[in-house]
């Protein structure tokens, strides 16, 4: 997996969760933020080999369990799925850690930081990797009387941003990347994918950035794109988080639960035109963007030696950007005894 940034920011490197900013953002149109549950599979699923899933909508697990779930690998595996729909990583995240699930797919960034600012008193630990994907559409999109002087942002109403998320990487990265101080530019923060769309319509704010079929909201709204993906270089992924505990005590859970997530994922890959018909009529997701999304990404259970560096790389930018004052060694909060349980041959890490 691919997992180096080419771009001039002092070689940092960045895998974010891709459809936070793009094509997902419309799954997330008309979906609840919250508390929509979903019982999983039953049958030979032992109800007491049950995992709460914290999923993120629009993002490749909740399509995972979906599929998985209705083609019976769960069941097959012995894993009864229920699941919880999130807008954002981060709430994904207080999800596990306030113990109403069991796991969840949360972006690299929010992971850290909310490891670096808890460090000694959390229990979170990463056990595997999601998905990644290169951010090839899309970019930084400023609004048009900023568009032929971009240095005047400084002064501006602001970079949508959403506080606590990936997205603070992202802005930092492409405002560095246009020679704009990321300290001297006021924020404006969001709370969910319809809020920007409205911020940008509205014209409430100055810049953004994003990727997908989102993007052709703010060229509707005039928006001018002024540094394209590839310039930027976003590498974009996600991690699955657990709790200590649950890890400790549920490993053969974890692993047939990853074994099932490979085997949905399989599925939807040998039946995209398929899936992509089912997926429209049941999130909402038009099926060109569900595709085109879906194949931007390398979906894959386990956990590699570039994965593990690739977190160093982001507690580095977050600690040296003040986000946490303790550093911390990421690899401390890695535990691949499950992934090895599923396939040793998924993780190729090394030691801490």
């Amino acid at each position: 997996m691919e997992r180096i940034v080419k771009n001039s920011l002092r070689k940092l490197g960045t895998i974010t969760l891709a459809a936070a900013l793009g094509t997902s953002v419309l799954a997330g149109c008309g979906s609840s933020a919250g508390g929509q549950q979903s019982t999983g599979a039953a049958g030979s699923a032992d109800k007491n080999n049950t995992i709460r899933v914290a999923v993120m909508t629009g993002q490749p697990d909740q399509y995972q369990i979906y599929i998985g779930q209705q083609q019976g690998f769960f069941e097959k595996n012995g894993v009864n799925v229920e699941t919880t729909e999130y807008a954002y990583g981060i709430n994904t995240i207080d999800a596990v850690t306030n113990g109403t699930a069991d796991t969840g797919e949360m972006a690299d960034f929010a992971a850290v930081n909310r490891i670096g600012n808890s460090q000694d008193k959390t229990n979170l630990v990463f056990f595997s990797e999601s998905a990644a994907s290169e951010m090839n559409t899309g970019g930084l999109y400023v609004a048009p009387e900023y568009a032929d002087d971009l240095s005047s942002l400084v002064d501006s109403k602001g970079i949508i941003t959403s506080v606590g998320t990936v997205e603070e990487y992202y802005d930092w990265i492409a405002l560095d990347y246009i020679g704009v101080d990321p300290d001297k530019i006021n924020y404006v923060n969001t709370d969910s994918s319809q809020t920007t769309i409205a911020l940008v319509q509205q014209n409430n704010a100055s810049a953004v950035v994003g990727s997908g079929s989102v993007t052709s909201y703010y060229e509707d709204a005039g928006w001018k794109l002024v540094a394209e993906s590839k310039e930027l270089g976003i590498i974009t992924g996600s991690y699955l988080l657990t709790t200590k505990e649950f890890n400790d005590n549920n490993t053969q859970l974890l692993a047939n639960y990853l074994k099932s997530l490979q085997e949905s994922t399989d599925y939807i890959n040998d039946h995209l035109d398929e899936v992509a018909t089912d997926v429209a009529k049941k999130f909402g997701v038009k099926e060109e963007n569900f595709k085109a999304d879906w194949q931007a990404q390398t979906l894959r259970v386990g956990f590699t030696e570039d994965g593990a560096k690739h977190l160093e790389e982001v507690a580095d930018w977050a600690y040296s950007h003040n986000k946490y004052d303790k550093e911390f060694n990421v690899r401390d909060y890695i535990d691949t005894t499950a992934a090895k349980e599923y396939d040793p041959a998924s993780v190729t890490i090394s030691g801490k």
